[in-house]
């Protein structure tokens, strides 16, 4: 069962979390904003299409998955950070197995609800060959345990087995009923129950896409040319939690809309871009203070003060540019491969018990 969810779902956890197009064999520039670098109509009528299958979402993402698969994946078999070379490997004979080939993908997009604390979504993946048959070969071979289900003529998979859900501070995804069902046009949706019967619905004509038309005008001004494309409308809740953890966050309050970019080069460094819109520029600049004042916080708290296990993030801190103008805050953090090295290395006790327990 782990297997299986690392197969599928890890396409969206690499999706996430490792992202950049074929033709950007230059490196990228760290402090690139999102919305400085848009060129108008950035989404793709085939990117268009999945984004309409969503349903209400509070974040949107939209993933360049031909360039994870024919450009990223293979230089990652030959990378052992953070066990990148085994996620490569995985997938690889996750496509020998199950005669199911990832590299034929087409585009991928992704779609949160946040309301509450437990959030709720799906990812919709373009250009698989998928049928019913394929999809329980699948499953065979990595032992899954699951249940099937028809909804408005389709089957649904709902895997049994418990996942854990990812979580960031308060928040997490909701994981206990993870459903995947083949749509028509080599479509798989994958994700939580509920979600998963609105894409059904959705595409089978029975309801409108939940996608609102501000968040779709914010993905458009991101950089088309990035792995990992989204745009966030923070609820009015998780603001006023956030707020309501000091003076250095009320600012956060102040923030309409969230949108960027997440990217890596041929040499795995790695840049974030993002544009946090405020409703004034008088909000903008308070943002950008309390920001500013925050990471002066984190870094006196994680760097200098002598413990090795903290010291390392100071550098990540150094990082970090955040600037203002008009109503628009940017905040860039841009990580060459060298920082990854070091985050990822094993201390050097650590090494010596590994050396003295070789044969």
């Amino acid at each position: 069962m782990r297997k299986l969810i690392s197969s599928f779902l890890g396409l969206s956890l690499l999706f996430g979390s490792v992202t950049a197009n074929a033709q950007t064999a230059k490196k990228i520039a760290p402090a690139e904003t999102a919305k400085a670098a848009a060129p108008t109509n950035t989404i793709a009528p085939a990117e268009s299409e999945l984004l309409g299958l969503l349903p209400a979402s509070d974040l949107i993402a939209v993933v360049d998955v031909g360039r994870v698969f024919n450009d990223l994946l293979p230089r990652l078999s030959n990378l052992s950070v953070g066990g990148l070379d085994k996620m490569a490997r995985e997938i690889a004979e996750f496509t020998q197995q199950t005669g199911i080939e990832p590299a034929k993908v087409r585009g991928a997009v992704l779609g949160l609800n946040l309301s509450g604390l437990q959030a709720n979504g799906v990812v919709i993946i373009n250009g698989l060959e998928l049928d019913n048959a394929k999809i329980e070969a699948a499953m065979k071979v990595f032992k899954a345990e699951y249940k099937t289900a028809d909804y408005k003529g389709k089957t649904l998979y709902s895997l049994v087995s418990k996942v854990n859900a990812p979580a960031a501070g308060p928040l997490s995804v909701k994981t206990d009923e993870t459903v995947l069902a083949a749509l028509d046009g080599q479509k798989l949706v994958l994700g939580d129950a509920s979600a998963v019967k609105q894409t059904i619905e959705i595409q089978s004509g029975g309801a409108k896409g939940g996608i609102a038309p501000t968040l779709l005008t914010a993905l458009n001004e991101t950089r088309s040319s990035a792995l990992l494309r989204f745009a966030l409308n923070i609820p009015a809740d998780i603001k006023q939690g956030v707020a309501d953890q000091g003076d250095l966050f009320k600012s956060v309050g102040a923030i309409k809309a969230v949108l960027g970019t997440f990217d890596i080069s041929n040499d795995f460094s790695f840049a974030l871009d993002t544009v946090l819109r405020t409703a004034s520029q008088k909000d903008a600049t308070e943002l950008e203070d309390g920001l500013k004042g925050l990471v002066t916080l984190l870094k006196g708290i994680f760097g200098g003060n002598g413990d090795p296990k903290t010291d390392i993030f100071g550098p990540l801190f150094d990082q970090i540019k955040i600037s203002s103008k008009l109503s628009d805050v940017s905040l860039s953090i841009g990580l060459p491969r060298s920082f990854l090295d070091q985050l990822t290395k094993k201390p050097a006790a650590d090494e010596k018990k590994a050396e003295e327990k070789k044969p």
